[in-house]
């Protein structure tokens, strides 16, 4: 038998997908439920965060972050399945990834040259690049848990999307802490945590998600 062929059977087989997202969805709200009270009773929201929304630049990072972490969620749906590398669309991630370079372009562009260096480092790097990949744990456990349900022929990919998937998540939660507003600073290191996670996801996928 032809892998094509293979593969076709197996999409078949797996047709009636819809008991994985009904796994998912459940289990993935619970987790981002987790990882905010674990937030809240560690560090706290900040103070103004409502009045933080109003600020295009600020609310951005609950727009990007949200943004890949819901494309990626779906996305990694799709590649559970048999024949999901064909019909899984990688472009509304790089999309994402695009509007958040040319944001990081424009600060760049905007910020004084006195100011650039605070405005990357900010004051709270290290919490971010440690909190992130923490508050990820749970909703990247339920995803690739949910995906091994299925029969994914690219385990590589769809770990490395469940990690951008819980990743992207966690930064929009930790978000609500994070006091830091220029895209210099949120773009870098949010940017720099998710794909230290999503590398990592990829890795245990790579194994986990093989059958």
């Amino acid at each position: 038998m032809k892998t094509d062929d293979l593969i076709r059977g197996l999409a078949k087989d797996t047709a009636k997908y819809r008991p994985i997202a009904e796994l998912l969805f459940p289990g993935i709200l619970a987790a981002v439920g987790f990882s905010i009270l674990v937030l809240w009773a560690t560090l706290g929201f900040r103070a103004d965060l409502v009045q933080s929304l109003g600020s295009p630049v600020s609310a951005a990072r609950f727009l990007l972050t949200g943004a890949l972490g819901l494309i990626a969620l779906r996305v990694s749906l799709i590649l559970a399945k048999p024949d999901g590398r064909r019909h899984a669309n990688l472009t509304q991630l790089a999309v994402v990834g695009a509007v958040a370079i040319c944001l990081l372009v424009w600060a760049y562009a905007a910020t004084p040259a006195e100011g650039l260096r605070m405005a990357v480092v900010g004051k709270t790097m290290t919490a971010c690049l440690i909190t992130i990949p923490l508050l990820s744990i749970a909703p990247v456990a339920v995803i690739l848990a949910t995906m091994r349900r299925g029969a994914s022929t690219v385990p590589t990919l769809s770990g490395f999307v469940a990690g951008l998937a819980g990743s992207g998540l966690a930064a929009a939660i930790y978000a609500m802490h994070c006091t830091e507003d220029s895209p210099l600073f949120y773009v870098t290191w949010y940017g720099l945590a998710i794909s230290g996670v999503a590398v990592l996801s990829a890795l245990i996928g790579s194994r986990f998600l093989r059958w």
